[in-house]
């Protein structure tokens, strides 16, 4: 066994990490990114806005708040897709077969805001290193990328600060995957209580194209 060990670890793999000084190195590596590329699956429960319920979303982000998301949505036994472009403070929606609308006030606000992921106060970068009982998994590949695999437990209200969509009734395990040689945090899940009515749910969340060439053009409704 200590022969195979030794071997693995000549072949190049990461070496053990203090589980929490990778969650600090990954929350200050995500708080410098311009620009991200972000992918959600919504794989278990229902998270739900007007009506309709979250399947995926696929999102380009230039920080701190402008981004444009297609998000993938069951309404009643349709998938459909939806685009929502947030930029200059304005959130623009275009259903199928439609053009752009701004949308305002609480219909605004009720819409997933895939920004808020990577606010500096709020989002990952504040919550990740925040995470209790942060446990080493061991070295893990995301696509070619050799990362830490981490897992912790983060509460109610540091979930929901991450997307007020994510209404949480109690802790949330998070499993967490943070590069080795760039620190930038390549896939998180979250397993907890926060579907509709405090249902169980899971959320995968892939991140790539940090700091790409992005443009985010205003639609004009």
């Amino acid at each position: 066994m200590a022969l195979a060990l030794l071997t693995t670890s000549a072949c190049g793999g990461l070496q053990p990490e203090d589980p929490g000084q990778a969650l600090r190195e990954g929350g200050a590596a995500m708080a410098k990114l311009k620009t991200v590329s972000a992918t959600l699956k919504f794989t278990k429960g229902t998270i739900s806005f007007q009506g309709y319920v979250l399947v995926s979303a696929k999102a380009t982000v230039r920080l701190p708040s402008d981004s444009d998301t297609i998000y993938t949505v069951r309404y009643q036994d349709l998938l459909i897709g939806l685009e929502v472009v947030i930029s200059g403070g304005h959130v623009y929606l275009r259903p199928p077969l439609s053009g752009f609308t701004e949308v305002t006030g609480t219909n605004a606000a009720d819409i997933p805001d895939v920004a808020k992921l990577f606010d500096l106060k709020t989002g990952l970068p504040a919550v990740i290193p925040a995470g209790q009982n942060p446990k080493y998994i061991g070295a893990d590949k995301v696509g070619d990328v050799d990362s830490h695999k981490v897992a912790a437990t983060y509460s109610a209200a540091q979930i929901e600060g991450l997307l007020p969509q994510l209404k949480s009734s109690g802790d949330v395990a998070a499993t967490i995957w943070v590069g080795g040689s760039d620190h930038l945090i390549r896939k998180a899940t979250l397993d907890g209580p926060f579907g509709d009515g405090g249902a169980a749910s899971s959320v995968e969340v892939d991140l790539s194209g940090f700091d790409a060439a992005v443009t985010i053009a205003s639609p004009t409704p």
